[in-house]
């Protein structure tokens, strides 16, 4: 079946939609009409997100840091104790802005899948519901956002279009609930997508 330009336009919108890490480096990448496990979606991205952070300090966790990160100010204070109270404990008042505090992150992969549904009998079809991303979304006119929003299940949100004179774009109409996607899965997602990307395979 052949896509509508608004599909299409629709699509697009998508690739950049609300990043979880705003930087300038490369950290997106999508593609559309690939394979999942249930069948084709319609876009699906790939992209940098905290998987988890904490802040460490150089005293209280000294065993954290390597002989390659020397700190001069924890050189001349009793690792394991807070140099300004002496105490074991760390706390967000006590060590905001301290010298010592560093933030440490991890960077994990989230997969996110994107089906546009242009009217109601689109959406109402069989076809076209493949969601296996940690986050999930319906791409749909503004219009039909509120009609379908008491029959798209809890987890999966929902994303409307709007254009006006000057502008258009997507804008949250309901939230998508976290899901844990396995690494086998995920591995899948992005084999069948790297298939776009390395030779343009297209999917009848």
């Amino acid at each position: 079946m052949m896509e509508t330009e608004l599909t299409k336009r629709i699509k697009a919108l998508t690739h950049h939609y609300r990043p979880k890490l705003h930087t300038e480096k490369r950290t997106l990448r999508w593609a559309d009409e690939v394979w999942t496990p249930s069948g084709i979606v319609d876009s699906i991205r790939f992209e940098d997100y905290y998987e988890n952070e904490e802040y460490l300090c150089r005293l209280l966790d000294a065993e954290r840091f390597s002989d390659k990160e020397p700190c001069l100010t924890a050189q001349t204070h009793e690792p394991g104790r807070c140099f300004r109270d002496g105490s074991k404990d760390k706390n967000a008042q006590k060590c905001h802005g301290c010298v010592l505090r560093c933030h440490n992150w991890h960077i994990g992969m989230m997969v996110t899948c994107f089906e546009v549904k242009i009217t109601y009998q689109d959406f109402k079809s069989r076809n076209g519901h493949n969601f296996h991303g940690n986050e999930n979304y319906y791409c749909v006119p503004k219009a039909l956002a509120a009609r379908i929003a008491g029959e798209v299940p809890a987890h999966i949100g929902i994303l409307a279009y709007f254009e006006g004179e000057r502008q258009y774009g997507l804008r949250q109409f309901k939230a998508a609930v976290w899901q844990e996607v396995s690494d086998q899965t995920k591995v899948l997602l992005l084999y069948n997508a790297m298939k776009k990307w390395c030779d343009g395979a297209a999917f009848v």
